[in-house]
């Protein structure tokens, strides 16, 4: 598969050019080693679009799988963790997300969960997760800790450390470490059920 023929990739095209924009160069490359299953580690100054070259690898494989896949197994799956030090960032990252979602009529939901996350919309999210999910290193770890938790994550594609330098080196960092660890043994335990 040609990623630039995909529906998703000019879908996401479409939508930039819209307002007379174009992809960088680091964001078509993070898209096309995405599609390719690499991971990796994006590098780019503050506001150039890192966001964008992560978050938006993902809503081009959602939308090519939804032409292949049933959509009621697609809905209110969670595709993306993106776990984020501060939860200021994560608001702010948050209704980004929402507004590019909406505008690409994507129906997809973004969620909160951090310090700040009322009881209500914790539980809310436990019955049926957002598609995309921002969350802090602790919260991530108080996630994992729920019963039941093991099958929150069958259907999740990627999980993106932002500002992982701020992380790096700290206890912080470290749960991050722990959490993407116990993430993929738990994925790959409920494929071999």
């Amino acid at each position: 598969m040609i990623l630039t023929q995909t529906k998703g990739y000019q879908q996401v095209l479409n939508w930039l050019k819209k307002d007379d924009k174009k992809p960088f160069k680091f964001q078509e490359e993070a898209w096309s080693y995405y599609a390719k299953g690499y991971s990796g580690l994006v590098n780019a100054p503050t506001g150039f679009g890192k966001t964008f070259s992560l978050f938006l690898a993902v809503v081009i494989e959602g939308i090519n799988l939804a032409e292949q896949k049933d959509k009621k197994k697609a809905k209110d799956r969670l595709q993306l963790i993106w776990i984020t030090p501060l939860r200021s960032l994560a608001k702010d990252i948050a209704r980004a997300m929402r507004e590019v979602l909406a505008e690409l009529e994507l129906d997809w939901h973004v969620g909160v969960r951090n310090g700040d996350t009322s009881q209500a919309e914790k539980l809310q999210q436990k019955k049926s997760m957002p598609e995309v999910l921002l969350i802090t290193p602790e919260s991530l770890h108080l996630l994992l800790a729920q019963k039941g938790s093991s099958t929150l994550f069958e259907s999740l594609k990627c999980i993106v450390a932002d500002e992982w330098h701020e992380l790096l080196g700290s206890k912080r960092g470290v749960l991050v470490e722990l959490a993407i660890s116990r993430i993929k043994g738990l994925q790959k335990a409920n494929k071999k059920q």
